[in-house]
């Protein structure tokens, strides 16, 4: 008997139902290439419903400012802020958390920076940056 077939084991075998609020699982926010510099920054939902908006710059533009080539960062909204956050941000008749924010990625990311900042004077938004 092969230890997948023992049933000690069936709950390693087993596959467990996950509910999704979204189709999507990520979106990419800003997707940017400028010679050896680039920068992408996406959005998550953790497991929690808590919303992640995570970052990563890499090159010589990050060396000037850092006096290293790399940068990592994430703003995580809980979840019971995430209607709020959203609210700030303008978007008021949401479905799909992503969905709403990959309307506002590319040349309109400033306007979710903007209302991560006004956020963070009344909502718990954890941040965490590594360079």
């Amino acid at each position: 008997m092969e230890w997948l077939e023992n049933h000690d084991y069936a709950e390693l075998n087993a596959t467990k139902a996950h509910k999704q609020n979204s189709s999507l699982k990520e979106v990419v926010l800003v997707e940017e290439r400028s010679g050896a510099d680039s920068r992408t920054i996406w959005a998550s939902l953790a497991e929690n419903g808590d919303l992640v908006i995570s970052g990563h710059d890499i090159g010589p533009k990050v060396e000037r400012y850092l006096d290293c080539d790399e940068y990592e960062f994430a703003h995580t909204i809980p979840f019971d802020y995430v209607l709020p956050f959203l609210k700030i941000l303008g978007a008021t008749k949401v479905t799909d958390v992503l969905t709403v924010l990959r309307h506002f990625g590319g040349p309109r990311y400033q306007e979710i920076t903007d209302a991560l900042e006004t956020s963070k004077q009344s909502m718990p938004i954890r941040f965490w940056s590594h360079s």
